[in-house]
């Protein structure tokens, strides 16, 4: 507990930080990778919008019996490129799998998924394209279906790069096909049917975020497990198609227990009111700060 306790207040002091103008270096690829401004008709959606017709296509493919497909999309933790006050030299490494903050510790999304008995590590890969650092596939059976969960660790000096291949996925101009040596082909990128972004506020730290524009009609729901988020992305998620699930009001630290309860109750087909709430539950579980009833919250 004093560890989660020491780890939430390293990423809060980060939160609270002034936001720095970080040049970076940023470089696009994809294993498929579609223009943003492609021709067709487009459609934003807005705060009208619900996720109900989201949740019928889910249904159709639970009663087809198709995996459904979480992709999430995790920035390293960053002391020099990342607008936080620097934690530890080994947490705050942003090119370090081994002792990074939000992939290797207890809490940090590779290590936490792999402890846990009812996910299974299907897939590892490196070096996916020039800015993701590690691929993992874990893979997880329900009484109704079967969740692959596909997390990747990007640079902690590539933010920008990871906000805009999230928002590109989450408007279908971005897709991923990964296969497994046990035959399983998993159609993540744009092809998944529920997107996480889990590290920094990156969007505090000024990056240029490009217009991705959905021209199909798929509609998503989306998660962003960071920093006071609720506000952020507003327009983008609109134009790209995202509903947004969750998102936090409050400073945190983004530890992936939170994202393993919404991944349980997103399948269970709970209310978003009750998924954020049993967020923020399993949040202060963790980290002692009351019932949780106000770090998350649901919609526009």
């Amino acid at each position: 507990m004093r560890a989660l306790v020491y780890l939430s207040l390293v990423f809060i002091l980060g939160c609270e930080s002034a936001a720095k103008n970080n040049e970076l270096n940023t470089t696009t690829a994809s294993i498929q990778s579609i223009d943003s401004l492609q021709s067709g008709v487009f459609t934003p959606i807005d705060s009208t919008f619900d996720r109900s017709q989201i949740q019928l296509r889910l249904n159709e493919k639970i009663s087809s019996k198709k995996p459904l497909v979480v992709h999430a999309y995790i920035p390293l933790c960053d002391n020099i490129h990342q607008g936080i006050v620097p934690t530890t030299p080994s947490l705050g490494d942003g090119m370090s799998l081994k002792t990074n903050l939000y992939w290797a510790t207890s809490g940090g999304t590779k290590a936490y998924f792999k402890k846990r008995s009812d996910w299974l590590l299907v897939y590892d890969a490196f070096d996916i394209d020039t800015n993701v650092l590690e691929r993992v596939v874990f893979k997880k059976t329900y009484s109704n279906t079967t969740v692959y969960l596909v997390a990747d660790a990007y640079r902690g000096d590539r933010m920008e790069a990871c906000i805009n291949d999230y928002l590109a996925a989450i408007s279908v101009n971005r897709q991923d096909t990964i296969y497994t040596e046990q035959k399983d082909t998993i159609l993540g990128g744009g092809h998944a049917d529920l997107f996480l972004f889990n590290g920094h506020n990156g969007v505090m730290d000024y990056i240029n975020i490009k217009p991705w524009y959905n021209h199909t009609d798929k509609r998503t729901v989306v998660v962003m497990n960071s920093c006071v988020s609720y506000g952020y992305l507003q327009k983008e998620f609109m134009e790209a198609g995202g509903y947004p699930l969750v998102r936090s009001q409050t400073l945190l630290y983004p530890g992936a227990y939170v994202l393993a309860q919404i991944i349980d109750d997103w399948v269970a087909d709970i209310s978003p009111q009750k998924i954020c709430l049993n967020a923020g539950r399993i949040y202060c579980e963790k980290h002692d700060c009351g019932a949780g009833t106000k770090v998350y919250k649901s919609g526009w």
